[in-house]
C-alpha cells in the first residue's frame, strides 16, 4: 500500500511539473531545422512585427508592420530611415545570403559576416551596419530579429526591434509568422507617419574645432533638412542620427561624412536642450570606427 501511494504521489508530481513547463513562453529560442540552409537562396519578406519598450515606464507593445492598405514599412519606427536595408515592402523585399556577401532585392550588395544564427550586414549607405539573429529557420521560412535601436518621442525614450518572416522563393507557407514575443501588448498596425525631429530645418555654423594641439575656425554651415539627413554648405546630403540617452540629460548626435572636421563619421554627446539653447561649446566628437582622432567642436545655431 505504501509503495502504491508513493507511486501515485510521484506521478502527480511529474504531471504538475509538465503543466508548469507548458505555461512558460518558448518563443525567443533559435529553432534551426536539421537540414535547412540559410545561404544560397532568395528569401522574400512575408510578414513582420515591431516591438517597442518605453524605457521610462516599462510599457511594452508590439505592432504589425503590414496590414490592410499598408504593404510598406521601416525598421526604424519613430524617426524613419533612408538606408535601403531598413525599407520594407511586403512580398517584394528580398534577401540573399552568400558566403561572405549579402544582396538586397537582387541589386544592392553588402559585406556579410557571422554565423548561420547571428549575421552582421556591413557597409550600408551611411557607413553603419545591421545585426540580425535567426529565430527560426526551416526549408520554407526564415524569421529573424533585426533593427534594434533607441529613439526618443514626445519626451519618452524607447528601445525597439523587429521580427521579420521570410518565405523561400518558390515555396509556399500559410500562417508562417510565429507567435508574438511574450510580455508585449498588441497595439495594432504601426503608423508610417514619423514624428519630425526638433532639429529639422535648423542651421548651425561650426565656429571652432580643436584637433589635438591644432585648432581652426571652419565656419561651415550644417543644415538639418529632415529626420535623417543634413548638408554642409548646401552640398550633397549625408545621414545623421539624434537619439536620447537613458538616465541623463544628454543625447547622442552622430554625423556621417562630417568632412568639416576632417572627414569620417563622428558622434558626440550633447545636452538635450542644445537646440533651444542654440549653442554647442567644445563638444567632444569621436570617430565611430576609431579611425580618426577625437575632436572638440563648437557650433552656433543661426536658424
Amino acid at each position: 500500500m505504501k509503495k502504491l501511494l508513493f507511486t501515485l504521489m510521484l506521478g502527480l508530481f511529474f504531471l504538475s511539473c509538465e503543466k508548469e513547463q507548458l505555461e512558460l513562453p518558448n518563443n525567443n529560442v533559435v529553432i534551426p531545422e536539421g537540414n535547412a540552409e540559410l545561404i544560397g537562396y532568395n528569401w522574400v519578406l512575408s510578414d513582420g512585427r515591431v516591438y517597442l519598450e518605453n524605457l521610462d515606464n516599462n510599457d511594452k507593445s508590439y505592432y504589425d508592420h503590414f496590414g490592410d492598405n499598408q504593404n510598406i514599412s521601416n525598421l526604424q519606427p519613430i524617426n524613419g530611415s533612408d538606408v535601403f536595408f531598413d525599407s520594407l515592402v511586403q512580398d517584394i523585399t528580398t534577401w540573399n545570403f552568400g558566403n561572405s556577401n549579402f544582396t538586397l532585392n537582387g541589386e544592392y550588395a553588402y559585406e556579410m559576416n557571422g554565423t548561420t544564427e547571428i549575421v552582421s550586414i556591413n557597409g550600408l549607405e551611411d557607413g553603419s551596419s545591421r545585426s540580425l539573429i535567426v529565430l527560426e529557420l526551416t526549408e520554407e521560412k526564415l524569421t529573424v530579429r533585426v533593427g534594434e535601436g533607441y529613439a526618443s518621442s514626445n519626451g519618452s525614450n524607447y528601445n525597439y526591434f523587429s521580427t521579420l518572416t521570410f518565405v523561400r522563393q518558390g515555396e509556399t507557407c500559410t500562417s508562417c509568422q510565429p507567435n508574438a514575443l511574450y510580455g508585449y501588448t498588441y497595439g495594432g498596425l504601426i503608423s508610417q507617419s514619423t514624428e519630425e525631429n526638433e532639429i529639422v530645418n535648423t542651421k548651425w555654423v561650426v565656429t571652432y574645432v580643436q584637433d589635438g594641439f591644432a585648432n581652426f575656425t571652419p565656419n561651415d554651415t550644417l543644415h538639418f533638412i529632415n529626420n535623417n539627413q543634413y548638408t554642409i554648405n548646401g552640398t550633397f546630403a549625408s545621414n545623421y542620427t539624434l537619439n536620447g540617452i537613458i538616465g541623463n540629460n544628454y543625447s547622442e548626435l552622430t554625423l556621417y561624412n562630417f568632412y568639416t572636421i576632417g572627414g569620417g563619421d563622428y558622434s558626440g554627446y550633447v545636452p538635450t536642450n542644445f537646440i533651444s539653447v542654440g549653442l554647442l561649446n567644445l563638444i567632444e566628437f569621436s570617430d565611430i570606427f576609431n579611425v580618426g582622432t577625437n575632436k572638440k567642436v563648437s557650433m552656433q545655431r543661426i536658424q
